[in-house]
């Protein structure tokens, strides 16, 4: 098959994950077969980081969209699945590859599964009751290969029987290599040349209750002996202080993927979410994680299974002093080390080149 082409389906939740994780494999995908035709589907409200990445997209309106410009649910899910028949009629893929949700957020997939495709579902352990559920594995049941993006053994992930998985470890949008040095990285972001810096990310905007929180720790953390770097996510809807407003110590930065400028940073306050966590892991910077509800990602557990492991700190409850004290924590040197070496131990490498791998096998002898 001279020119594979390869749908990526990231009709996203409320933040990037979905796209980001699917971005990181097509790069790779794109390197091991670079005549493919790659084309991206999507929800998710920054779809510009898609182009900025080189890749063609098209896009639907997301569920917080549709309700804010009043679309009855019966009008989105007509669109939705109008839209998706007529994008996997027309593109005809050799290769879908799915993020999350087998049978679509409303199950428009359904009808495509049946089409004569090989299917690829990338599953990122979810809560045993959306894992387990009967759409869930019925739909898994029409699937050809599922791209496990963890260790193997590391997380219980049900599959239907006859379903082959690959294992590809934790798959992040930037390698270690890809990060630019510390100087360059805080020269391009603005950060002062000397002295720590904390990043404080609660994922790419577009929740409430995560902006309320990114708020709270600027507060918190304002006037503190570092400086406090707080991204200008792409999602973000709310106001960010700026002129008098800003702490005198809080710098707003700006750029994507943050993966490339991870070295600026000597420690980080995130949300728990998958890829965040995955990355800054990664490229071993020293992390307290927050976990935040979510309906299917279950970030209680990945933030209470990578503090046992050693490889971050979990801050449970947002207080003035809870997150003093992790931003002190974090930048004591032999703590900082410690952490350090246990994350990258714990992400050594990036899974997407293996993930990109399997899906190149589903053609080539």
């Amino acid at each position: 098959m001279r020119y594979p082409r390869i749908l990526f389906y990231a009709i996203n939740g409320l933040g990037l994950g979905h796209v980001t994780r699917l971005l990181a494999i097509g790069r790779k995908l794109r390197i091991l077969v670079p005549e493919a035709e790659i084309v991206y589907f999507t929800s998710s409200e920054a779809e510009d980081v898609i182009f900025r990445e080189g890749f063609a997209a098209f896009k639907v309106p997301s569920k917080t969209l549709r309700c804010a410009a009043k679309l009855r649910p019966s009008t989105y899910a007509k669109m939705l699945q109008t839209v998706t028949l007529n994008l996997a009629a027309s593109f005809h893929p050799h290769v879908l590859v799915v993020d999350t949700f087998p049978a679509g957020t409303l199950q428009e997939l359904l009808p495509v599964l049946r089409w004569d495709s090989r299917k690829v579902f990338v599953f990122r352990v979810q809560r045993p009751s959306a894992a387990q559920s009967p759409l869930t594995q019925s739909a898994l049941a029409l699937y050809d290969l599922a791209i496990m993006p963890h260790h193997e053994g590391e997380v219980e992930a049900p599959l239907p029987q006859g379903l082959r998985s690959v294992w590809a470890g934790p798959i992040v949008i930037r390698d270690r290599d890809d990060a630019l040095p510390r100087q360059e990285a805080r020269a391009r972001l603005g950060l002062p040349p000397t002295g720590p810096v904390v990043y404080v990310t609660y994922g790419g905007g577009g929740d409430a209750a995560m902006d309320r929180a990114l708020q709270q720790t600027i507060e918190a953390l304002s006037g503190e002996p570092f400086t406090v770097a707080v991204p200008n996510a792409p999602l973000y809807r709310g106001t960010l202080p700026h002129g008098a407003e800003l702490p005198q110590n809080v710098r707003i930065v700006t750029h994507y993927p943050m993966a490339e400028m991870y070295a600026a940073f000597d420690a980080a306050i995130s949300a728990a979410g998958y890829n965040t966590a995955m990355e800054l892991l990664h490229h071993g910077v020293p992390t307290a994680l927050v976990p935040f509800p979510r309906q299917v990602d279950d970030q209680y557990a990945r933030a209470s299974s990578l503090a046992a492991d050693g490889a971050a700190l979990m801050v449970e409850e947002l207080t003035v002093s809870s997150l003093k004290d992790a931003a002190n924590a974090l930048l004591d040197t032999s703590r900082a080390v410690a952490l350090r070496t246990a994350a990258q131990r714990r992400v050594p490498a990036n899974g997407a080149h293996a993930a990109a791998q399997a899906i190149a096998a589903l053609w080539q002898p």
